[in-house]
């Protein structure tokens, strides 16, 4: 079961509280935030996403972390016994484990570390100063990072196998069994029984190294079971939930998201319809065959882009009857005249 969180940025809206990070503008801007939960299948040879159910945030405040909080039940709710939750790395291990679940798998950073034992109170070595009471534990770090002017090395892994891919490309995978939270990542956690549970809870950590790419995919699950083969297949498969904020932003707007309301309940009602429509048009697409945009398309696809194209064509103006502005606009000056200086 793909987890994604997408954000319909509005920031000219002035009354809007929450926020989400945006890409293009490098920082966290006014915005829609949507969690996004969807069933990925196979139709006619092609991957495809299908929204299964949505997790709306609350407008009114600025909480990340509560939206995502939310979401994380509402995914562990509708888990059934054979699935597993995959997430990408805008979501953290500690956060989705908390929920209860350890039928999930989440892209871990780069610079992550865990403890290589579970951590303990350090003994008390002097009769003056206060009783030591911070959990400390030995830093497992899997992948290498540098430091300033330092390089500090990855650990040891406890395992190192070798896949062979359908293209019959050799992955190799490190693989660590058995790591732990660090203090700091429970720092946020109030509830002492659970903390206590979580720093005892073992994690896998996976890191597969693939030819084509510089870095490393590095995963962690707290399902110690899962073998590396099922790990690389079961994260491919979440990449379909990228295509469909995708066309639904693109249905809404031709690609920006914009979308002219204000009201609140407009406001979240009118993105997740273009996330439902796109996930739908996407199916249709994958269903029917596909249309030839122009005697350039000579590799023909069942794309969403494509049937866009032919409805468009045959009539159909999808993108521009969302948006489409009612006011009458042609007593007004347009070009040079327009934005001419007034003689004094």
């Amino acid at each position: 079961m793909p987890v994604d969180f997408t954000a319909y940025r509005r920031t000219a809206v002035k009354k809007l509280k929450s926020k989400a990070y945006v890409a293009d503008a490098n920082g966290a801007v006014p915005a829609v935030p949507i969690g996004m939960i969807a069933s990925v299948g196979v139709v006619n040879g092609q991957r495809v996403a299908l929204l299964k159910n949505a997790v709306l945030a609350d407008l009114n405040v600025n909480e990340s972390a509560a939206h995502k909080k939310r979401l994380y039940k509402q995914v562990m709710t509708e888990l059934d016994e054979d699935e597993l939750a995959v997430f990408d790395a805008g979501f953290k291990l500690v956060e989705a484990t908390q929920t209860g679940s350890q039928r999930c798998l989440i892209r871990l950073a780069k610079n992550c570390t865990f403890g290589k034992t579970a951590g303990r109170i350090p003994e008390r070595t002097s009769a003056k100063g206060p009783t030591p009471t911070q959990y400390q534990a030995e830093i497992g770090r899997p992948l290498a990072r540098r430091y300033g002017d330092k390089t500090l090395p990855a650990t040891e892994a406890d395992e190192i196998c070798t896949l062979t891919d359908e293209s019959g490309r050799e992955l190799t995978v490190h693989i660590w069994h058995k790591l732990y939270f660090l203090e700091r990542h429970l720092s946020d956690i109030n509830d002492g029984r659970k903390k206590h549970e979580l720093r005892h809870m073992p994690l896998k950590v996976m890191a597969i190294y693939d030819p084509d790419y510089d870095d490393p995919l590095l995963v962690g699950t707290p399902l110690l079971s899962l073998e590396p083969a099922a790990a690389r297949k079961i994260y491919e498969t979440r990449w379909p939930v990228e295509g469909v904020p995708q066309a639904g932003k693109y249905i809404l707007s031709g690609g920006g998201g914009t979308h002219f309301v204000h009201h609140p309940t407009a406001m979240q009602r009118l993105p997740l319809l273009s996330l439902i429509f796109g996930s739908l048009l996407k199916y249709v697409a994958a269903t029917l065959p596909p249309f030839r945009t122009g005697f350039w398309d000579r590799l023909l696809k069942p794309t969403y882009g494509r049937l866009l194209r032919h409805l468009k064509k045959v009539g159909v103006p999808l993108s521009e009857q969302l948006f489409k502005k009612g006011s009458v606009t042609t007593h007004l000056p347009i070009g040079y005249e327009a934005i001419r200086l007034a003689k004094t």
